[in-house]
């Protein structure tokens, strides 16, 4: 996972603290400030040489090393995987039996980065099964089934809520020296948080509400980074209306859970993509923070199951243009079947976003840029720099979705002296459904 020998270094240009305050600054000795410019200095001087590249390896080969693993302690085992970077595909199958097999959290985490970081990789020809593709009439059947399907699963699907829980990651490491922050990018993925949030589906419309501070997620100052991937219903019903009007290829057999998969490859033009991608945020040519938007074209692959024609895995790769503050927006969505109300539905159980985009800040000052992530004009004051030549960031998402429930509310009728009386209790009587927030846009 890590990633250099590219690696950039920034620091903050900025004044001591407390310099536009009223009150008397006390500055450290001469001579304690010299100590700090030359430890600042060599630290600095350290953080620029090229890091070791990291070790590619197998899925066979990450198997081996968590073995080999066995009885080190749960720091020492994450810095070891932060030092690897897949070639193959680790699936989610495998992923759960070597998480069972490492020491602690820290081990779990790193291993997760590496998993989400090969997410969109080919896997291993061992993972693959040996049976002869299906011919021409049948691969057309499959996919006419994942098209019925896909109308019928937005359709019927019932008001719900459900658990998401995101853990981010990214390659870029802000530390406080002194009185300067030190940017390092390109380093090995590290975890910056883990959020989690209600996500109501009422009516064919997703809305979140971020869990404990009532206030909805999807504003531009919420959360930065790729805006959810609206994974229920709008994002399949999209995709699969682009890819019947795209190019659609056979490719090859993919062990599901509970039965053999058949996966094709496809690719959308940008005249007759539906799929936007959403990232916050950049400065606008006015220095207000601003979401970029872009409906790009794409290319991925689709898991069907080929009997129900249920669609079990869905991978989204942007073909963004080049010069935009991002060139990677990538997306991956898990399915499976989960019971709600009392009837089983095909619904995400996890997915995975990657972007790669120019860091906002970068040797103390604010990149800015139009709303379609152009650099300001040239004549523009509060241009810094060509956002195309400055630091990029790469940050992964993980996303889980569970405890699906229900959308409903029940109320009961009291007396209106709001006792019950002859110590009958009155019947519960269905309210109507109360309704999520509303959702804010940007």
């Amino acid at each position: 996972m890590r990633k250099a020998p590219d690696r950039c270094i920034a620091v903050s240009q900025r004044l001591l603290l407390g310099v536009t305050q009223s009150k008397p600054i006390h500055l450290p000795p001469i001579g304690v400030i010299e100590m700090r410019k030359s430890a600042l200095l060599l630290l600095l001087a350290a953080l620029a040489l090229p890091a070791p590249a990291a070790s590619r390896v197998t899925v066979e080969q990450l198997q081996q090393a968590v073995a080999a693993a066995h009885g080190k302690p749960d720091k020492a085992v994450a810095q070891s995987l932060g030092n690897l970077e897949l070639t193959e595909r680790l699936s989610t199958a495998r992923l759960e039996r070597l998480k069972a097999d490492l020491p602690g959290d820290q081990a779990r985490l790193a291993l997760l980065a590496l998993a989400d970081a090969s997410a969109f990789l080919d896997l291993p020809a061992a993972d693959v099964p040996p049976v002869a593709a299906p011919n021409s009439v049948t691969q057309g059947q499959i996919i006419s089934r994942a098209a019925d399907f896909v109308v019928a699963t937005i359709s019927k699907m019932p008001n719900f809520f459900a658990t998401r829980t995101t853990t981010r990651f990214q390659d870029m490491k802000v530390s406080q020296l002194f009185y300067q922050t030190v940017f390092a990018f390109n380093q090995d993925f590290h975890l910056v948080d883990r959020l989690s949030a209600t996500v109501y589906y009422r009516d064919g419309r997703e809305v979140t509400e971020a869990l404990g501070a009532g206030k909805v997620a999807g504003s531009v100052t919420s959360s930065p980074g790729l805006t959810s991937l609206n994974v229920f219903g709008p994002l399949l019903g999209f995709v699969m209306a682009d890819i019947l009007k795209g190019k659609v290829r056979w490719d090859h057999w993919e062990q599901g859970p509970s039965g053999p998969l058949a996966v094709f490859r496809f690719a959308v033009q940008e005249d007759r993509s539906n799929y936007a991608v959403r990232y916050c945020c950049f400065r606008s040519d006015r220095g207000v923070m601003q979401e970029f938007k872009t409906i790009p074209a794409y290319h991925g692959e689709i898991a069907i199951d080929p009997e129900s024609g249920a669609v079990l895995r869905l991978v989204v790769k942007t073909d963004l243009k080049p010069a935009l503050p991002m060139e990677r927006a990538d997306g991956l969505v898990e399915y499976g079947p989960v019971e709600i109300g009392g009837k089983t539905y095909i619904c995400p159980l996890k997915s995975i976003s990657i972007t790669r985009a120019v860091a906002l800040e970068f040797h103390g000052d604010l990149l800015y840029a139009d709303m379609k992530g152009q650099p300001d004009a040239p004549d523009n004051k509060l241009k810094h720099a060509e956002s195309a030549s400055e630091p990029r960031v790469t940050a992964i998402n993980d996303v889980v979705f569970d405890s699906y429930h229900v959308f409903r509310a029940e109320s009961r009728i009291l007396p209106a002296d709001g006792a019950e009386q002859d110590g009958n209790t009155p019947a519960p009587v269905p309210a109507p459904a109360a309704k999520p927030p509303a959702e804010k846009s940007p």
